[in-house]
């Protein structure tokens, strides 16, 4: 008899909370039994007062009088199956929605990490990953047949349907895996020993697959990046991410409701609660923090999502936040709550990707030219003339006076506000025009402008092509000019990750709309001191 097991591998340190958050849901301690190397305790919703029916007060008028009002029961249960020579391995199987409760406690990369070893990558019929370049956030995508290593780059994998690698070991039938792994066996529940056998042994075996996807980090890391992450949102930095789909283990579940949503916290002088209405977003998380300044743990944070329809839910607030952190030369994003970054075929597929776009390595921006040209305008300066000061408006004009290059710079045009009695707003198109290419150009050390200059880039060629602005000029590439203060030769030299990821969602962008991305790197050549003295 075939029998489907959903298994999770549970953090040893947090067995002790397991069991009373498993206690606190409903679920009462059955029989333990023993097989073989483990010990297997089963916990079951004895006793379930059941949930509403949401649609009762709509159509009750529609039911015989004698019939009461309904209720929607489901039960659920968790096996736990404890190692009896090492209790650091610990595994539980989930049944019905325990998958609900187990999440804060479970190795979050398991499955997908088990993929890695053991898994036919050929054999891939379902794939959801998360994105972090381009406009996808999410997607699931089913295959006929799978190409091998045609992974995008920008892409993470966190859930898998396929089958093993070894038919013999693992047998002949599809295999998910995810936060957890589900396999139909024909094996009784005491006979799983032999699984976590295998699955064990499976993880001191070499790797078989090269999955871009995060791992997660270590508790020293994840202090300082918490901190880190009070800090930002104190500032109002991040983003507030609702999901429309999340992966609980194997289980890929949709939202189809609108909350309400109410913001609680413990401080280190009183617990505090703040409704906000139907949205919610970093600047009211700001706000609340700011209000209440000795909030000093991120993790005593948490929101309730109400609805009419359903029960409601509380989630930590981490849970819920977008909010990469730039940390020892190292970025880090939240997965669940928990801190991950990128393994290193995430990132070999991002330097390939960003490895094909054409690089032009140009002349330098020359500190005494600059200075030079500056000095000229201040004495022949109009009233109206603000570009004196500025290194872009002297290199911009260099490059279109010598190339014959049309100027764009501070040419502003007109978009018309989505609502009528709105002013229009202004958009900077470019920096240069030549020969059917728009560049736009940054002279900058600080990534930040740097990023924001890719964004105003990606923003004015989505405008042109759905034709939101006029562009009356043949368009058949995009180029980004940075002018660099460390001595760059191809733009993966960039030391940092943001810059990379918002390079590459730009070089999608450009090339989704039939466009050649080009990139142009220039030097910033400071050859004089502070007192404008040139330097020997």
């Amino acid at each position: 008899m075939s029998n489907t097991y959903n298994i999770y591998k549970i953090k040893h340190h947090k067995i002790k909370e397991l069991k009373e958050k498993l206690k606190s849901v409903g679920l009462v301690e059955q029989k333990t039994l023993q097989a073989f190397n483990y010990s297997n305790t089963f916990y079951f919703s004895e006793n379930i007062k059941g949930n509403d029916v949401w649609w009762w007060e709509t159509y009750k008028e529609f039911f015989n009088d004698n019939i009461k009002e309904p209720k929607n029961i489901f039960n659920f249960g968790v096996l736990l199956c404890q190692n009896l020579e090492n209790e650091e391995k610990i595994y539980a199987v989930s049944l019905g929605k325990s998958h609900f409760y187990l999440s804060k406690f479970i190795h979050l990369d398991f499955g997908i990490d088990l993929a890695i070893h053991v898994a036919d990558e050929s054999s891939i019929l379902l794939k959801k990953s998360r994105y972090f370049t381009g406009t996808k956030r999410q997607d699931v995508s089913s295959y006929q047949h799978f190409q091998k290593d045609s992974y995008e780059a920008g892409e993470s994998v966190d859930h898998l349907k396929l089958k093993a690698a070894n038919k013999e070991i693992w047998g002949e039938r599809n295999i998910i895996f995810a936060d957890s792994i589900q396999m139909d066996m024909d094996k009784q529940p005491l006979e799983l020993s032999a699984i976590f056998q295998l699955i064990d042994e499976s993880f001191c075996g070499e790797k078989i697959i090269h999955l871009p996807k995060l791992e997660s980090v270590g508790a020293e890391a994840t202090s300082e990046l918490d901190e880190l992450l009070l800090e930002h949102l104190n500032n109002a930095s991040g983003e507030v991410l609702i999901e429309e789909f999340q992966v609980h283990g194997i289980a890929i579940c949709f939202s189809f409701h609108d909350y309400d949503y109410e913001i609680k916290a413990k401080g280190e002088n009183s617990n505090y609660r703040k409704a906000l209405g139907n949205s919610i977003d970093v600047q009211s998380i700001s706000d609340f923090l700011g209000e209440h300044p000795d909030i000093t743990d991120i993790n005593n944070v948490t929101v309730q999502f109400k609805n009419e329809d359903s029960r409601r839910f509380t989630r930590s607030l981490k849970e819920i936040l977008d909010c990469p952190i730039e940390y020892e030369e190292q970025q880090y994003f939240l997965k669940n709550g928990e801190w991950f970054l990128f393994n290193q075929t995430f990132m070999e597929y991002l330097r390939r990707s960003l490895g094909s776009i054409d690089i032009k390595l140009e002349e330098p921006l020359v500190e005494s030219a600059f200075i030079a040209w500056q000095k000229e305008k201040r004495e022949n300066a109009k009233p109206d003339d603000d570009k004196v000061d500025y290194r872009e408006a002297y290199f911009n004009q260099k490059i279109c006076v010598e190339r014959g290059c049309l100027l764009l710079d501070r040419v502003l045009t007109d978009i018309k506000s989505l609502e009528q009695k709105r002013r229009s707003y202004q958009v900077e198109v470019a920096d240069i025009y030549k020969d059917g290419e728009i560049i736009s150009v940054k002279i900058s050390k600080k990534k930040p402008e740097l990023i924001y200059n890719i964004e105003q880039s990606r923003d004015a060629i989505t405008l042109i092509k759905n034709k939101t602005i006029k562009f009356e000029e043949k368009l058949h590439s995009a180029g980004l000019w940075f002018v660099f203060e460390d001595d760059i030769k191809k733009i993966t030299d960039v030391n940092s990750i943001q810059f990379l990821l918002a390079v590459e969602s730009w070089h999608k962008l450009v090339t989704n709309h039939g466009l050649i991305p080009r990139i142009y790197i220039s030097k910033h050549e400071r050859d004089v001191d502070k007192e404008g003295k040139k330097k020997t």
